[in-house]
């Protein structure tokens, strides 16, 4: 079983291959403050005429992430940024707030190391 197939009909392998694919990129991080895991990591898939945008699951990448996880949410507080409230930063959190480890996360996937395009 493939780990993600786009509808253009491109398959990857394994999350390595995906975040690997110099044709993939992400965008975009949509919160789900109640269920952090269930928020979306959101890609673009740019292989020849196809511009899809891929949602997954946050839960699918948590487990590169192995730093401290902060109890308290401060959305709202005079401590939080608001990273979370806007889709399309992907800038890390400086609060000590519980979100803060998903957007580490996002880090890690935006600076993975891609491979030679062919």
């Amino acid at each position: 079983m493939s780990f993600r197939k786009c509808s253009c009909g491109f398959k990857w392998e394994s999350r390595e291959d995906f975040l690997a694919d110099p044709k993939i990129s992400i965008v975009g991080y949509q919160v789900n403050f109640e269920h952090l895991r269930e928020g979306f990591f959101l890609f673009n898939h740019l292989e020849g005429g196809c511009y899809t945008t891929l949602s997954i699951h946050a839960a699918e990448f948590i487990d590169l992430y192995s730093g401290k996880i902060f109890q308290d949410r401060l959305t709202g507080s005079f401590e939080c940024a608001g990273q979370c409230l806007h889709q399309s930063d992907l800038s890390p959190c400086p609060a000590q707030c519980e979100c803060a480890y998903v957007r580490e996360v996002v880090g890690l996937v935006k600076n993975w190391s891609k491979r030679s395009a062919a």
